[in-house]
């Protein structure tokens, strides 16, 4: 079997059909953390947005450690967060 080609049952799929197979496997991946992070995204989004629009450079210093806030540094407060609210609603529905 030369490489760029893959045998499945008696198809041939060259190197377009490989193509868009990983790009339906990439879609699959984007829609599926969508799903599970998609409004842990937004808000992420939108908390970045407003902030220094809110907040002086001062405030973002102390709470942050620099002075623009990350995108990345409000999605790792916000997943861990729901984590965090999700074992707790679970620990009090157990009482």
């Amino acid at each position: 079997m030369p490489l760029g080609e893959f045998r499945f049952r008696s198809m041939r799929i060259g190197p377009i059909g490989m193509a868009v197979a990983g790009l339906t496997l990439l879609a699959a991946v984007a829609v599926m953390l969508l799903l599970l992070f998609g409004k842990t995204l937004l808000l992420s989004a939108l908390v970045s947005w407003l902030w220094p629009r809110i907040f002086s450079p001062d405030f973002t210093k102390v709470v942050f450690g620099v002075e623009q806030v990350s995108f990345w540094k409000v999605l790792l407060l916000f997943v861990l967060a729901g984590a965090v609210v999700s074992l707790l609603r679970r620990r009090r529905r157990d009482r």
